[in-house]
C-alpha cells in the first residue's frame, strides 16, 4: 500500500510505503517522513549495521545500528521491548562507548522488532 505524504518545505504530495522511514522530497529534497517531518540531524548518516547487546533493566537485548552520525543513532532492538522516551542509556558498539538518550520510539510487534532514535550525549562511534 502506497501512503501519499506532504513535505513539510514544499507542500507537495509524495508517495512511500512507511510514514517512519526519512525519504527525499522528489521536489524539492528535504529528507522527512510522514510521521516525524523533517529531518533534524544536520549531518551525513553512516549506513552500516552493527550488532551489538543493549543493557536495559537488568537485561541484555539483541540490538543493531541501523545508522549514525556524530550526534545521533538509529538502531533496531530484537524482541519486544518498550523503552521510555527521555531515558538516557550507557552501552557500548564494538570498542565505542556512547551515553545516549532515547528521542523517539515505535515498536512492532508482529515482527518482534522496535525502532528507536537516540541522541549521543557523551562518546561517539567509530564505523569500522
Amino acid at each position: 500500500m502506497l501512503l501519499r505524504l506532504i513535505c513539510p518545505e514544499c507542500q507537495k504530495d509524495s508517495y512511500s510505503v512507511s510514514v517512519e522511514n526519512f525519504k527525499p522530497c522528489p521536489y524539492c529534497g528535504i529528507l522527512f517522513s510522514g510521521k516525524y517531518g523533517a529531518e533534524k540531524r544536520d549531518e551525513g548518516r553512516i549506513n552500516k549495521e552493527i550488532p551489538f547487546i543493549l543493557p536495559y533493566k537488568g537485561q541484555n537485548l539483541e540490538a543493531s545500528t541501523i545508522n549514525f552520525s556524530k550526534k545521533g543513532l538509529n538502531i533496531k532492538i530484537f524482541g519486544k521491548p518498550s523503552l521510555p522516551v527521555g531515558h538516557v542509556m550507557e552501552f557500548s558498539i564494538g570498542n565505542s562507548f556512547v551515553k545516549a538518550q532515547i528521542l523517539w520510539f515505535f515498536n512492532a510487534p508482529e515482527v518482534s522488532i522496535a525502532v528507536t532514535g537516540l541522541k549521543i550525549l557523551e562518546g561517539s562511534l567509530n564505523p569500522q
